[in-house]
């Protein structure tokens, strides 16, 4: 009864009798409907199809299954008594408005963009703090990942950091006075003895990865701090390299790979953990779709 209630109040705003006095359904306006109520061992939630219409305060769209499993995580709470902390949402709040230097009013804008009223984006704060709350108690606090299980995946997949090269350019436009060979033969000097040759002007330094060079260019691996490769011909003129620095390859360090290494085990500990909570939480909630 309390559920075929509330669907007549979602559903119509516009309410007449006949002269009989029954009830005339020809002006009925639909505003919303429920999409889902999900029934817990201490409460309810309802999804209405507004929730699923409008963005999350992230500014994404959620699917129903998304939303099922939010409200939930909202029952499993109230089971384990944990607590709302309406305080810390009027502080998320304040630092926002602080951060960002909003008035009281540009914030209400905000959640109104959004297609919320303020109070119903500080409801959907606490929703979103309440469910976090729980995914560090049922997931995140049991994402244990011994040392040795990251010195293992680290002697079995070390990083490896690639060489770089910092490069200048220069290019030297067809002579007028010299042929090509000519030409060539001065700037090999120069590139040798760094004298025979004038006007030569280079390119600001910049960096490349090993990886990155073409493959008419890897002669670049070979050189030197301070070297000046061989004059390649190209269209209009001829093309030389300085290398300035070179940095090689190397291979990172256990306690610098420790973190990432770290992340990357607990991705399919995480997955499994939270596969196991939502099976959990659909064996102690049932949810009703209309």
């Amino acid at each position: 009864m309390k559920i075929r209630i509330i669907v007549l109040i979602l559903m119509f705003t516009i309410v007449r009798a006949d002269e009989s006095g029954a009830l005339d359904t020809s002006n009925f306006i639909l505003v919303d409907q429920i999409e889902a109520v999900v029934y817990g061992q201490e409460d309810v939630e309802i999804i209405t199809k507004s929730d699923i219409d409008r963005p999350s305060l992230g500014g994404g769209f959620r699917t129903k299954d998304e939303i099922i499993f939010e409200r939930e995580v909202l029952l499993d709470a109230k089971k384990h008594h944990i607590p709302q902390d309406e305080e810390a949402v009027d502080a998320y709040l304040v630092q926002i408005q602080r951060e960002h230097n909003l008035s009281q009013e540009e914030l209400e804008n905000i959640f109104t963009a959004s297609g919320y009223t303020l109070e119903e984006g500080r409801e959907q704060l606490q929703m979103m703090q309440t469910v976090n709350t729980m995914i560090d108690v049922k997931i995140r606090s049991n994402l244990i990942v011994p040392r040795r299980e990251i010195e293992e995946y680290y002697r079995n997949h070390p990083t490896v950091i690639e060489a770089t090269y910092t490069l200048q350019r220069a290019f030297v436009p067809q002579s007028k006075k010299m042929s090509a060979e000519q030409q060539h033969n001065v700037l090999v000097k120069y590139a040798q003895t760094g004298k025979g040759a004038s006007g030569i002007t280079w390119s600001d330094p910049f960096t490349i990865n090993h990886a990155d060079i073409a493959e008419n260019k890897q002669f670049i691996y070979d050189m030197e701090p301070g070297q000046i490769s061989t004059p390649q011909e190209v269209s209009g003129g001829f093309e030389m390299f300085k290398l300035v620095e070179k940095t090689p390859q190397t291979v990172k360090s256990l306690e610098e790979s420790y973190r990432e290494i770290l992340e990357i085990l607990r991705r399919p500990k995480y997955d499994e953990l939270m596969e196991k909570y939502k099976a959990a939480l659909m064996k102690n909630a049932s949810v009703v779709y209309f």
